[in-house]
């Protein structure tokens, strides 16, 4: 049984994720088989403004793993017993890599740690690399805790004002071992939900037909209405292949960075599930952890956790500062202390004059005013005028928050990124924003101008002071790494495109239109070549002599430097991020 002691801690050497294709990737069929009929991606004005609640994918590595378990470290469910978490395995997030967990899975609360786990029912080991979707709903009537009462069923029904009399209710259920903290009761058996048509009309939860329920086993529910992105999906001949079903989505479709949870659904046919990506189909699938084939019998409860993102211009005006600091007006961002938000200053929105800021920057949330800010990190008062270009990108597996601690920092200023889409991987493209206190709690000021690195040593992203001085820890970042397309480059600041102050960026999007909207971040290695260092704020501008879109320092009269590299997102209001297709 469980106990409230973390146990021992698997202690081995760093091991980082790599980009391979292992030997036991899941089965998958030639591109002459490929499923026709992708769909484009959807007009997004359907889908919700926000999400309430965060998700992110949680990866099992060598410092959260103990035994059978892997614990989460985040602030909404650290010292919080009452949580609500819900996960789907996720074999290769980001359509990177690949582990197996063939063991059906649910979450515990460890009251000596102040800690949730995900950890396999039947307490086989975790193994390090297992990925998961989490979602950690706000709290509301559609999210519970459901208990088992009686002895010797195969299902426990769910009465529930949302569930009962409604057969069209979309259920997503994962075990829970302990709500509240204390001892629990192991179920290590798949489950799935099903309606019960005749005279109960109500939902229950099940576990295959030679299993019983054992009384105290609790499930977090989650009930939504059915939409474009919660959905039934039935196995069909012309979907499935061996042990997986595709998913034809317009959501997720050639879109490796999304977000699924599922819930077998039925009464039958229950298995251990997960999903994953296939790169060659551009489409995710539904498969079965222990590589039996499917059935056509066999449905899912499909639930693509997204919103509709924006990227705009902030304009710092005498009624919107105070002090160091300039309040974001915006749906995506008032009463949402888990937005994830990136800035980057813009001198002249629209072109013409403008207004410099040579200050370290950051976002933070004011919990008094229900509003995220950005912030001057040296305290000096946010001048009138002073502009930013703001994107809330649909958080998915590119979208997350990365903490620096006394584990993954380095020589005190630098920090790496240990993750599925930075291991491995000197291409991708990571764009960065401090933030001074996630979710609204704590925080810590970082007056040091920042960059990215990929550092072979370590085999990975890092994000690290340019002045190489200062300290990383307890500071944090929001990261943000998209899926490639023709709006994400890296740009060169070379002899031919400096023109002082800065370096003018050369692309479709962006030339000849002052009112394009441009993100950067400075890149150290693109490709993993180091390059230069660059300690300046840095800013975009449009020059209207070139007709194109420039980086420049916000330090006045300081010159740009021939060799320096830049990550850079073009975009324009309202655009979808990452661009699934071109619909928009």
């Amino acid at each position: 049984m469980k106990g409230n002691v973390l146990g021992n801690l698997i202690v081995a050497s760093r091991s980082m994720w790599v980009v391979a294709v292992l030997a036991c990737l899941p089965v998958v069929i030639s591109a002459g088989d490929k499923p026709v009929g992708l769909v484009t991606a959807p007009d997004l004005a359907d889908l919700p403004d926000n999400l309430p609640g965060v998700r992110f994918v949680h990866v099992a590595r060598w410092d959260n793993l103990s035994n059978d378990s892997t614990y989460i470290d985040h602030y909404l469910t650290n010292d919080n017993p009452n949580a609500i978490i819900f996960v789907t395995q996720n074999w290769n997030p980001g359509g990177v890599g690949g582990t197996y967990n063939a063991h059906p899975v649910g979450v515990w609360y460890n009251s000596s740690q102040g800690k949730w786990a995900i950890f396999n029912e039947d307490q086989a080991n975790m193994v390090e690399g297992t990925a998961f979707t989490v979602l950690i709903p706000e709290p509301g009537a559609n999210v519970f805790v459901h208990e088992v009462t009686d002895a010797g069923l195969l299902w426990t029904q769910i009465d529930h004002p949302l569930t009962n009399g409604n057969p069209d209710a979309m259920l997503f259920v994962t075990q829970n071992w302990n709500p509240g903290g204390g001892t629990g009761v192991y179920n290590a058996h798949p489950i799935g939900v099903s309606y019960d048509p005749g005279s109960a009309q109500k939902w229950q939860i099940n576990v295959p037909v030679i299993e019983f329920l054992p009384v105290g086993a609790a499930f977090n529910v989650l009930v939504l209405d059915a939409s474009p992105n919660a959905f039934v999906h039935r196995v069909t001949a012309g979907n499935s292949a061996d042990n997986y079903t595709y998913i034809d989505h317009p959501l997720t479709n050639n879109n490796p960075n999304a977000l699924l949870l599922v819930t077998n659904r039925g009464f039958s046919w229950l298995r251990t599930v997960g999903v994953w990506y296939d790169s060659i189909t551009g489409q995710w699938a539904v498969f079965d952890e222990h590589l039996l084939n499917m059935s056509e019998y066999q449905s899912f409860d499909i639930f693509i956790p997204v919103m509709d993102p924006a990227f705009f211009v902030h304009k710092a005006t005498a009624s919107n500062i105070v002090s160091n600091y300039t309040y974001i007006d915006h749906p995506l961002t008032n009463g949402h202390p888990h937005a994830i938000v990136f800035v980057t200053q813009n001198w002249n929105p629209g072109g013409g004059a403008g207004t410099y800021n040579n200050h370290a920057i950051g976002v933070w949330y004011s919990t008094g005013a229900g509003k995220w800010a950005i912030f001057n990190q040296d305290l000096a008062a946010m001048p009138v005028g002073a502009a930013f270009n703001v994107l809330i990108p649909n958080v998915d597996t590119g979208v997350f928050v990365h903490r620096a601690n006394s584990i993954n920092t380095i020589l005190s200023v630098i920090t790496y990124i240990d993750y599925p889409l930075t291991n491995s991987r000197p291409s991708s493209t990571v764009f960065v924003t401090q933030n001074w206190n996630p979710g609204g709690v704590g925080g810590t000021y970082h007056d040091q101008f920042i960059g990215v690195w990929y550092r072979g040593s370590e085999d990975t992203w890092t994000i690290y002071n340019e002045t190489l001085t200062g300290t990383l820890e307890n500071r944090a970042f929001n990261v943000y790494i998209p899926v490639p397309d023709s709006t994400v480059f890296v740009h060169e600041a070379t002899a031919e495109n400096i023109f002082q102050p800065g370096t003018c960026i050369d692309h479709p999007l962006a030339n000849g239109n002052p009112h394009a909207l441009l993100h950067v971040t400075h890149n150290f290695s693109p490709g993993g070549v180091a390059s230069h260092f660059h300690d300046y704020a840095i800013g975009v501008f449009y020059s209207s002599v070139e007709n194109k879109w420039c980086i420049f320092n916000e330090e006045y009269g300081s010159s740009m430097q021939a060799g320096v590299f830049f990550n850079v997102i073009v975009g324009r209001d309202k655009v979808y991020l990452p661009i699934v297709a071109r619909a928009n």
